[in-house]
């Protein structure tokens, strides 16, 4: 037993069984799993023996169970993205039904009362805090009604039903934490309207000026709820560069940047061409640079053109902001999709 001991009551003890138990399966497959499991039959032990004492855990378990709560809330919150991107999740081997069910039961099947979790957390120092995101999406063009019936055709019965369920989408999987960068045309409005509509919003919220963002001049626009505005802009997101327009910039910054293993480090993101002509054009370019073969003065061999243009149409994503590797994924599978349309 280590030096550092803390102790957890009978029902805090049943709570964390049960919530290594869920953090396990959902991890199935990586060493995290393991440990989750080791722990879970550590606990186990101690409950089947247990009289009137508390149940003692060295410094090592705490941290093991301070991680278990957090993928445990990750889990149920479906924050599967956070999952991939903090513990190298790729698959979640559970279904959702599954992990609700469970997530039931934990809090159902404690016989003393139930935990209050907060103290638990307090008690094992487990910070709440989900690590902070970046998001991206674009031209999600707020109050503008005549996309319902026209080019986007997006169905709604009205700019208010769309504003609406743009908002509850966004608010569904976007934390007040996260960080939200907009590829421009957000809103066709006055200044005003564009407010109330940002001040529903969560997150904070970058903006990359897009050729319908009037409302910008309004002077009755408050710009303090962006935390800033500008044409074009380079970000780093987990060790990659990331060039932000709302127009496509073909030939960008960094495209042939790669790692020795052929790992891409920059990618272009945009918008302003919706799902229109103009992006099958942008397509087109982009099948055409990956097809040409380059050497550059580091490599040997010459090896196709990395282009890693992608367009964050809101649509798209169900106007979801997503992160960077869920746009990689998402456009990789579009582009597949298209491909495979072309050939039948």
């Amino acid at each position: 037993m280590n030096e550092e001991v803390f102790t957890l009551t009978k029902p805090e003890a049943e709570y964390c069984l049960r919530v290594c138990e869920l953090a396990a399966l959902g991890m199935t497959g990586l060493d995290l799993s393991n440990i989750f499991r080791v722990l879970h039959g550590r606990l186990e032990a101690e409950l089947h023996k247990l009289t009137d004492l508390d149940v003692s855990l060295g410094a090592e378990e705490k941290n093991h169970l301070s991680k278990a709560l957090m993928i445990y809330e990750l889990l149920v919150r479906e924050k599967y993205d956070v999952l991939r991107e903090h513990f190298n999740l790729q698959n979640i081997p559970v279904s959702k039904d599954e992990i609700r069910q469970r997530a039931t039961v934990i809090g159902m099947t404690i016989e003393k009362g139930p935990v209050d979790v907060s103290a638990l957390q307090k008690k094992l120092r487990y910070s709440k805090r989900i690590p902070t995101r970046k998001l991206y999406i674009s031209d999600l063009h707020f109050f503008h009604d005549s996309l319902n019936h026209r080019m986007d055709m997006r169905g709604f019965s009205g700019y208010e039903e769309m504003n609406a369920h743009m908002i509850r989408q966004w608010n569904d999987h976007v934390t007040k934490k996260d960080e939200v960068y907009i590829l421009g045309d957000f809103a066709i409005s006055r200044g005003k309207a564009a407010n109330e509509v940002l001040g529903q919003m969560n997150g904070k919220k970058y903006l990359i000026e897009g050729n319908h963002d009037k409302f910008l001049d309004d002077k009755e626009f408050d710009r303090s709820l962006f935390r800033w505005i500008r044409p074009y802009a380079e970000i780093r997101d987990c060790r990659r560069q990331v060039i932000l327009s709302h127009y496509p910039v073909f030939c960008y910054k960094g495209q042939y940047r790669m790692t020795p293993e052929g790992t891409p480090l920059t990618y272009m993101l945009y918008g302003h061409v919706h799902n229109t002509h103009d992006e099958r054009l942008v397509n087109e370019f982009i099948r055409i640079t990956r097809s040409t073969m380059v050497k550059s003065a580091r490599q040997i061999e010459e090896h196709p053109i990395p282009c890693n243009m992608i367009n964050c149409f809101c649509m798209f994503s169900d106007y979801i902001p997503l992160t960077l590797d869920d746009w990689i994924r998402l456009d990789k599978g579009r582009r597949e999709e298209a491909d495979n349309k072309s050939d039948a």
